[in-house]
């Protein structure tokens, strides 16, 4: 099956027999293992189960979003930019818009974005000085169409600021914790990462998972 982010033909597939059984795909180009698109939950069962995710004000889950949050203030400053001229876009923002309404706390200028809960495309018609992306790429159907959309909306010197856990390989991919999670269909690597940062003309200037911080310097638009 050909790879959903570097488009390799022929990735290769395997079987996970532990529960919950699934089969998927591990791309040998730029590691992206991605689960067969057959046996993904429907958008019904998808969205159930994010109607349960509860991501609110909690000192646990602000403390985890805590470090991005930093190098989101630190960019500012580096831009010399007061937060108030600062664009931010959260991408996949989830029904709470946590992040988002952090971020409005802090003084920045957002926009919160959502395929199921803050759906209005016309968010998606702009350009950002930053783009936040956490707890988002392990859902994506089609990470290089998402990934050409956000890059395409990022200024040129901006960040896109993305969690996400990384795998460490189809060995230990089986017993890993985070594929349990069936609206989990896309893992990314260490080595994925860099992939994408070559390819799509970006400088991966924080890459220690869950964190990921890519910074735009070419105008050119990725596709």
């Amino acid at each position: 099956m050909e790879c959903l982010l570097c488009q390799t033909p022929h990735s290769a597939a395997f079987k996970v027999v532990k529960k919950p059984e699934r089969s998927y795909y591990h791309c040998a180009q730029c590691d992206l293992i991605f689960m067969n698109p057959k046996e993904r939950l429907d958008a019904a069962q998808e969205k159930a189960r994010y109607d349960f995710h509860q991501n609110e004000d909690m000192k646990g889950y602000r403390a985890f979003l805590e470090p991005l949050v930093k190098d989101v203030e630190q960019f500012a400053k580096n831009a010399k930019r007061e937060p108030s001229d600062v664009s931010v876009l959260d991408y996949g923002c989830g029904p709470t818009a946590f992040l988002g309404n952090w971020f409005t706390e802090k003084s920045f200028r957002v926009t919160n974005y959502d395929l199921y809960y803050f759906p209005d495309q016309d968010s998606l018609k702009k350009s950002y000085h930053v783009i936040t992306s956490t707890e988002v790429w392990e859902h994506l159907y089609d990470p290089r169409a998402e990934l050409v959309k956000m890059i395409k909306m990022l200024k040129t010197g901006g960040i896109l600021a993305v969690m996400t856990s990384s795998h460490k390989g189809e060995a230990a991919f089986h017993d890993w914790y985070y594929r349990r999670d069936l609206t989990h269909v896309t893992f990314f690597s260490e080595k994925t990462m860099k992939w994408i940062a070559d390819h799509f003309n970006l400088q991966l200037i924080k890459g220690r998972s869950p964190y990921w911080i890519f910074q735009k310097w070419d105008a050119q638009t990725p596709s």
